[in-house]
């Protein structure tokens, strides 16, 4: 009986173990290897009528959830899950269970996904759309496993409500377990292990509890010899004149930003940049391998290939954060071709474009090929990178990545007098304190055509001043049915309102914008530099393309309102190709990347324009594969300092704090103190944020004054490892960014102990644990 007894005990302690681990980790041990298993709950659906020019649909939603737009295919609700997968693994296969069907009816016309719409300042007519005859019934939609910083990602989307089309049926799902059985997978040479990439990943995943199964590689970040770089020319790096890069590296320096210029030439002749026959392959030393290249790889040795490769150099060996393309990429004019541009592939179905000057495909100038680090983005090793799994031709896989190691900005000068423009408006950005300029934001919509699902502009921007803090003051320039506006109207409205920024939804072409061709920007003469976003189709054409495979001698709207003229803008975000609207809905490509750029902004507190704009990218991915989402997230580019901070409504938030400073290795239950500080340009009270980690937080801390060092102290109850990062506001109530983490470490309970203390929490349990004592 003695043997009995002593098997039950282990048992009991084993399982004790695993259920720790599961609590932990987030995942069950339900065979050999470890899956992931979560379960979803969802709302019933609500159903109701609407009209979609002069035919009524069924709209189908939960609330809660977006509704995807297909082309051709039921809108239907989905449940878009980030998940973080576990330390050295990867996705082998994918299940949702989900629970008993519940039927919610048949002859339903459901809303389907419809054409898109170039926001070019050509007219456009209606195209016809007709009834699709595609049944969708698989409960989950596969997107892909995307790396970020290293880390694997798992995007996938769950469909609750499935719909027949032929006998119009609708049913629905009310709950759903997802699981994920993992197998072994190397590991990305981009994982660095500095808390600072923990951080990032934690905001992005839907489970960052799995962030504990990489604790072990952790690493406190090694200090960046040039966390901000520049990548221009010889010419360039060394122009001494007024207003030099040089002028805005003491700048990034004077606000502790290590730095660093590299030309394009120096590049070139290190071979180290060279990509040779060992690209991509497992045995190779290539950090960020990821799939082994098909065929030649003589096209993965050009300026753009080699560049991406001193890139990923910095992100691993230099601590980089944030780069600057400084240089021009004018295809047709090869010396002013500096940092030529990768184009990525996009196609497209629906679109009206079928003939010249449009078109329904292209190869798009993206400088997400310099942000996001993974791959080749050319596994069929042909003419087209960054196709879709279903335009790839030697197999079904996605060749794009789509998350970012590095965020990054274009100047696209190609002369002394554009640097020294370009620099001046950052400089004077960054350095600007003026709380009415920087508290004012404009508005600007144009009549798009009866062809859209709304004719104005304002409509679309309307959507959008929800995102807006109230503190701004808002101005808006809309045309309507009543009343026209005129380029004089937008200048006067400039030069009196002087927005910090604007954003716009409106017509464009490489040389016209704002109702307005490229001659008249060179009139600007506005004192304060504003930062606009638009949807307008191909005013961020930095190859100077134009429809029907032509190039421009002259440069796009972009590049004369950052680098061209000394006014204007100091950065923008702008297309390369056409924004792209919506015929049937309110929901469209560029208006869905312009919503999260603003949320990123006035939500998520993501102030940098690099950041900002991957955000928004990445907020999306999980509709990548649908109607004209690839080639909206490929052509947003930012030209502007991508470590360029927008400043706050009402007046400047106070610096970054400093790391916390306390014991890095500690006792649950021992209180520990930290402390950090920072400044404020205009001096004053602070009040400090201390997150410890373990959903707890220290509430408001203060006031102390500018410099001064704060200070907080916290009781961890369980063991673990402890992201410490703090926050700082001023008197007015404005925030900093959030300081980088410090990670503090618990010790391990013995497993005896935690035994010991479930005894103590369920003593019913030790009783019954009694029963089989050897002495009873």
């Amino acid at each position: 009986m003695k043997k009995m007894n002593n098997y039950l005990v282990t048992c009991v302690f084993l399982l004790l173990i695993s259920a720790s681990a599961a609590s932990v980790y987030g995942y069950n041990n339900t065979n050999d290897n470890e899956d992931l298993v979560y379960s979803y709950t969802f709302e019933e659906p609500i159903i109701e009528k609407v009209t979609v020019r002069d035919e009524i649909f069924d709209k189908v939603t939960i609330e809660g959830l977006p509704n995807s737009y297909h082309y051709l295919k039921p809108s239907l609700p989905v449940k878009p899950l980030t998940v973080l997968l576990p330390m050295g693994t990867t996705v082998e296969s994918i299940q949702v269970i989900p629970s008993k069907k519940i039927n919610l009816g048949a002859d339903y016309n459901v809303e389907i996904g419809g054409n898109l719409l170039p926001i070019s300042k050509i007219t456009t007519t209606k195209s016809i759309v007709e009834q699709s005859v595609v049944t969708e019934n698989d409960l989950f939609e596969y997107i892909g496993v995307y790396y970020s910083r290293g880390f694997p990602i798992l995007n996938v989307n769950l469909l609750p409500v499935q719909y027949d089309e032929k006998s119009g049926e609708l049913t629905f799902f009310n709950k759903m377990d997802l699981v994920v059985k993992l197998k072994e997978s190397k590991i990305s040479g981009a994982f660095r292990g500095y808390p600072g990439g923990f951080e990032q990943i934690s905001k992005i995943v839907d489970n960052p509890q799995i962030i504990q199964s990489y604790n072990s590689a952790k690493k406190q970040a090694a200090m960046a010899s040039a966390e901000y770089l520049i990548i221009t020319s010889n010419k360039f790096k060394n122009y001494n004149g007024e207003n030099s890069f040089s002028d805005l590296l003491d700048l990034k320096e004077s606000k502790g930003i290590t730095t660093k210029i590299v030309t394009v030439e120096e590049i070139m002749q290190n071979d180290d940049y060279k990509v040779d026959g060992t690209w991509g392959d497992a045995n190779s030393n290539n950090p960020f391998y990821m799939y082994e290249i098909k065929g030649n790889p003589d096209i993965f040795d050009d300026k753009a290939a080699r560049i991406r490769n001193y890139i990923r150099y910095a992100y691993t060996e230099l601590g980089t954060s944030y780069v600057l393309l400084a240089g021009d990429a004018d295809i047709d004019n090869p010396s002013d071709n500096i940092v030529p541009a990768r184009c990525l592939f996009a196609n497209e179905s629906g679109l009206p474009l079928n003939s010249d000057p449009y078109e329904e495909e292209d190869d798009i100038p993206s400088d997400v090929y310099y942000a996001c680090l993974d791959g080749n983005f050319n596994y069929d090793c042909d003419s087209h990178f960054g196709e879709s799994a279903d335009r790839n031709d030697e197999v079904e896989f996605d060749e794009a990545d789509f998350f970012a190691e590095v965020w990054v900005g274009r100047a696209c000068v190609d002369s002394e007098q554009e640097i020294s423009n370009f620099v001046k408006k950052t400089l004077f950005y960054e350095q600007t304190t003026d709380d009415s300029y920087l508290s004012t934001i404009l508005f600007v919509g144009e009549d798009l055509g009866s062809a859209f699902y709304f004719q104005y502009g304002g409509d679309y921007k309307d959507m959008m001043e929800y995102l807006v803090p109230s503190g701004y003051n808002m101005h808006k320039l809309y045309d309507s049915e009543e009343y026209t506006w005129y380029p004089s109207d937008f200048i006067d409205e400039l030069y009196s309102v002087q927005p910090q920024i604007i954003n716009h939804d409106g017509h464009g072409y490489t040389n016209y914008m704002l109702k307005m061709h490229a001659n008249s920007f060179y009139q600007f003469e506005n004192e304060k530099p504003f930062f606009i976003y638009s949807h307008s189709c191909l005013t961020g054409a930095f190859d100077n393309f134009v429809p029907g495979g032509h190039y421009l001698d002259d440069d796009c709207i972009a590049e004369v309102i950052t680098c061209e003229i000394p006014y204007g803008a100091f950065a923008c975000i702008l297309n390369a190709r056409y924004g792209l609207g919506s015929e049937d809905s309110p929901v469209s490509p560029s208006g869905v990347y312009d919503e999260s750029f603003y949320k990123a902004l006035f939500t998520e507190n993501i102030k940098e324009l690099g950041a900002a704009n991957h955000y928004s990218k990445e907020d999306n991915v999980w509709r990548i594969n649908e109607n004209g989402y690839r080639w909206a997230f490929y052509q947003s580019n930012l030209f502007g300092d991508p470590n360029l901070r927008i400043k706050e409504s009402g007046g400047i938030a106070p610096e970054k704090p400093s790391t916390p400073s306390g014991k890095i290795n500690g006792k649950s239950g021992v209180e520990y103190t930290y402390t950090t500080s920072t400044t404020h340009v205009n001096g004053g009270e602070l009040y400090y944020w201390f997150d410890w980690g373990d959903d707890s937080n220290s509430g408001w801390v203060g006031p102390f004054e500018s410099g001064e060092v704060a200070d907080a102290s916290h009781t961890w109850g369980e063991q673990g490892s402890y992201e410490i990062r703090v926050k700082a506001k001023n008197s007015d109530g404005i925030q900093s960014e959030w300081s980088d983490s410090l990670v503090a470490s618990m010790p391990k309970e013995k497993a005896f102990s935690r035994l010991i203390s479930l005894f103590e929490r369920f003593p019913r349990f030790s009783i019954l644990l009694s029963y089989f004592s050897p002495y009873n």
